[in-house]
């Protein structure tokens, strides 16, 4: 697949049918303890990574739209920014949103989150803060597009992101091909698990309907190279 037939199915299926493929495989992995500003936001693309951390030398210092820029469009922001501080408000996002990104997951915290809702913000943190952060704690070059922790889980530059109102998702980028197709599978199968409940099944007949979910085999024909 192209990463925009990728983003057309992570458009189309259910975060839910994407979590269940993953448990299915046994990779991948679930941020904790990060959630969105918007209970509607659902974010999805590849992963453009950065880790701030306090940069000694101010020649060396990236800013967070330098490294706005490094995204296409259709991609998700990942930034671990390990303070109580915020890194990012509502002229951040709008400058995300004007380069055509998806949104932003970060370890780290946001303000002007009435705002960020209030235009349909993809935008998943650890909560607000009033307080920004140092102007010196920023990425270099050196911490751009490196593998980062956000919410517990490793993300890789490219790695995919997966979320909504339910937590935030990792999809292994070498497995999203076969976890993209398994997810559509089991958009089909809870499709039929919904319509046998309105139908009145008994435990009986749902057990009959839980056996036709089908299951790819993932094997490395099937992974990315």
């Amino acid at each position: 697949m192209t990463n925009e037939e990728r983003l057309h199915i992570f458009e189309e299926v259910d975060p839910g049918c994407i979590t269940d493929a993953l448990i299915c495989f046994k990779i991948g992995a679930w941020m904790q303890g990060i959630f969105p500003v918007s209970k509607k936001a659902k974010i999805y693309g590849r992963a453009v990574t950065a880790r701030f951390e306090t940069v000694s030398d101010p020649e060396k210092i990236l800013t967070p739209y330098e490294v706005i820029e490094m995204g296409e469009p259709g991609d998700v922001l990942v930034w671990n920014v390990d303070m109580d501080a915020n890194i990012m408000g509502e002229n951040i996002f709008h400058f995300i949103k004007g380069h055509g990104l998806n949104g932003i997951v970060l370890e780290g915290k946001i303000r002007d989150i009435n705002e960020i809702e209030e235009i349909g913000g993809c935008v998943f943190s650890k909560g607000p803060a009033a307080y920004s952060a140092p102007v010196n704690f920023r990425p270099t070059k050196e911490t751009v597009n490196v593998p980062v922790t956000v919410g517990g889980a490793v993300v890789r530059p490219g790695d995919y992101i997966c979320g909504d109102a339910n937590g935030v998702m990792v999809v292994p980028w070498e497995y999203a091909d076969i976890v993209l197709e398994q997810a559509r599978l089991n958009m089909v199968w809870e499709k039929e698990l919904e319509e046998a409940i309105k139908a009145g099944f008994n435990s009986e007949q749902m057990k009959e309907v839980y056996g036709h979910l089908k299951k790819l085999d993932i094997n490395r024909n099937q992974i990315i190279k």
